[in-house]
């Protein structure tokens, strides 16, 4: 990974979660709306990933590793 440009956090489909869960957590650590938290969800279910969006390095690692902690699969990619 480097250091500049944007970083894009990513959250990865998995085994675990629920859909509900998933919808809660991207609402409550990423601020969406309903509306988007479930477009998101169903991508993410549907398609495997979902990228939530573009940010620094530091504030892509700080949100990546709060979903981590919460349990869901997410990582920060580098430079776009």
């Amino acid at each position: 990974m480097t250091s500049g440009g944007s970083w894009q956090v990513v959250v990865h489909n998995d085994d675990i979660n629920t859909f509900a869960l998933v919808h809660y957590v991207l609402r409550t650590v990423c601020g969406h709306d309903d509306a988007r938290a479930r477009a998101k969800t169903m991508e993410i279910h549907l398609s495997g990933r979902s990228v939530l969006g573009d940010y620094d390095r530091a504030s892509a690692e700080a949100m990546a590793l709060r979903l981590v902690r919460l349990g869901v699969r997410a990582t920060a990619d580098g430079a776009r």
